[in-house]
């Protein structure tokens, strides 16, 4: 039995409207997939920690013995081990900056800063990076980093947190320890967002921390020009 005119209409219209939907279809996957290969900003920004340019002041004024010091490598808590910078959001939360990072690994940023500060000292001669019973050295330190971290409060208070702790050892067969000490930062405001101020005063913080260091090793007179090498 063929079909009739006014039986075909409705099967051409329902083919057409078909068509229509698939090339509209088609259209818009191609265009959602032409602005997904466009090129996109990326918002990722990255820091470093620095030493400041201010000069810091020596501890104690007068002319003593400069040592050579040694830093091991430094021991880091586990969760700071991370290229994103933390930010404590509550007594056991933590929040990673997914744009915000280091753009190094933590633990050498904090290195290069003790070292810089502690290489300004009046009682150091030369600082020596992850040494290891090196014989040529006066003393090695030992650094636990404890906390290097932004902190934000339910209060809406945000602020840093920084705080180590070191072991000063003789070198040599009878080495010994002769100091145990650490550092906590003071508080320091941060407004929560602004990761470059973060950085700025955890850099701060780090340099305070160096400066104390060297207020640890011995501080023995020496007569004026000389050394404890001389």
């Amino acid at each position: 039995m063929q079909l009739t005119r006014s039986n075909q209409c409705p099967v051409i219209k329902i083919q057409r409207l078909a068509f229509v939907l698939l090339l509209g279809a088609i259209a818009s996957f191609a265009f959602e997939g032409c602005a997904l290969l466009r090129p996109h900003a990326d918002p990722t920004r990255f820091y470093v920690l620095t030493v400041p340019s201010a000069p810091l002041k020596p501890a104690v004024g007068g002319e003593f013995k400069r040592w050579r010091v040694g830093l091991r490598p430094l021991e880091v808590e586990s969760y700071l081990r991370t290229k994103f910078i933390v930010v404590r959001t509550g007594t056991n939360e933590i929040h990673f900056a997914d744009f915000d990072r280091w753009a190094e690994p933590l633990d050498q940023g904090i290195s290069r800063v003790l070292k810089e500060t502690l290489g300004s000292a009046q009682n150091v001669e030369s600082v020596a990076l992850n040494s290891h019973g090196d014989d040529s050295l006066d003393f090695e330190v030992t650094v636990q980093i404890l906390a290097c971290h932004g902190m934000r409060a339910a209060t809406g208070r945000s602020s840093i947190r920084f705080a180590a702790t070191w072991e000063v050892r003789t070198i040599g067969t009878n080495s010994t320890v002769i100091k145990h000490g650490g550092f906590s930062a003071p508080t320091a405001d941060w407004d929560g967002n602004n990761y470059s101020q973060l950085a700025t005063q955890l850099s701060a913080a780090v340099a305070a921390a160096g400066k104390t260091l060297a207020a640890d090793l011995p501080m023995e007179a020496s007569p004026s020009g000389k050394t404890n090498t001389e």
